[in-house]
């Protein structure tokens, strides 16, 4: 969802389904650690002039994926099978590129978008396919809705004015703004809403196709005519 024309509202609201002391279960891409802190870096003399909202920190930086269900609507064997599902069908597609573009004005924060490859729709299809090999279709956080990913860079406390918030980003000359990081695996996240914000715990990765290092064949010695020796255990 997008910012009115005239603010952006507080991101601190309970979701339907949402009470005290509920978690949900999430799929997340998180950015590499270097590619986290240095958004961080970039961004924040430009959020500092907004009082309005609450950047981010390195470690929160994280991209949804698909939403699994709360924790206290799965059993622990759909969880596990979950999980070995996704696993099994993501091994089976390499690490990507993904590139974020200029921030925008979200309903509730300031954003990156990520433009929807087709890595990535690879990615969401594997784990929603993980969910539909356990549950039926109807149990799906969002099944069928369109992948639209993106990185929030700060939310919202209280409402601000739209036209302030693009005014800062465009004095800072974000209009252009485009970056790129890796991805190689996905997390399995446990999100709870506790105190005015959201936060989670690491429950499991996912690991993309890890290309291993080609064989090096032993050899005793280079022979200037023959070649390469080959060692004498591998010689039967």
């Amino acid at each position: 969802m997008m910012a009115s024309e005239m603010t952006v509202a507080s991101r601190w609201w309970w979701r339907p389904g949402w009470t005290p002391g509920r978690s949900f279960y999430d799929w997340q891409v998180v950015p590499t650690q270097p590619v986290a802190d240095k958004l961080v870096e970039i961004f924040a003399p430009t959020l500092s002039r907004l009082p309005g909202f609450e950047q981010v920190d390195a470690a929160r930086l994280r991209i949804d994926m698909q939403g699994i269900g709360f924790v206290d609507g799965v059993k622990g064997v759909h969880l596990a099978a979950l999980v070995a599902g996704a696993r099994e069908l993501l091994a089976e597609l390499a690490p990507f590129q993904l590139a974020f573009g200029p921030p925008e004005v979200g309903a509730e924060s300031i954003r990156l978008p990520i433009i929807v490859s087709e890595e990535l729709l690879r990615v969401r299809a594997d784990l929603t396919d993980a969910l539909t090999a356990v549950w039926i279709r109807e149990r799906i956080p969002d099944y069928g809705e369109p992948l639209r990913p993106y990185l929030a860079l700060a939310h919202a406390t209280h409402p601000t004015p739209v036209p302030e918030i693009r005014s800062a980003l465009d004095e800072d000359g974000f209009a252009d703004f485009a970056l790129d990081d890796t991805v190689s695996a996905v997390s399995m996240v446990e999100l709870l809403c506790e105190d005015g914000r959201y936060d989670w715990s690491d429950i499991s990765t996912a690991d993309l196709l890890s290309v291993p290092d080609p064989v090096v064949e032993r050899s005793v010695f280079d022979d200037p005519l023959f070649g390469p020796l080959r060692h004498p255990s591998l010689s039967r």
